[in-house]
């Protein structure tokens, strides 16, 4: 990794937390990068959440990625692979109940770990 690509955990959540996404009702972001992952539409609901997270993704191919989500330390709390087939692809993430109350981002990544989605999560 160069010096000038600096992509760690914490500077990541840094940016996210302090960058000025284009949010949407419904948890809808477009914060995404459509050329690589040809991702039409992500919906990240509820926010804030309590125990459980519903993540939608519909996108135009075949793809795997990874999801993960970290607290404020940069801890990751969930982390995992999904396989995203064309059209729309629904998860739940679960037994987040055991989580502290705070800020939380929720990333896509793919198989290089290049960045292609970011959120931010408020557990209430």
């Amino acid at each position: 990794m160069s010096a000038s690509k600096d992509t760690s955990i914490s500077n990541l959540f840094k940016r996210i937390s302090t960058s000025d996404l284009d949010k949407k009702a419904g948890g809808e972001n477009v914060q995404f990068d459509k050329q690589r992952l040809m991702i039409t539409k992500v919906t990240v609901r509820p926010n804030p959440f309590t125990t459980v997270i519903t993540l939608d993704i519909s996108c135009a191919q075949n793809r795997n990625i990874i999801v993960r989500m970290f607290n404020e330390e940069g801890k990751i709390v969930k982390m995992f692979s999904w396989y995203l087939v064309k059209g729309t692809n629904v998860t739940a993430i679960n037994d987040l109940d055991n989580v502290s109350s705070g800020i939380y981002a929720l990333d896509i990544i793919d198989n290089e770990g290049t960045l292609l989605f970011s959120y931010e999560l408020k557990k209430g």
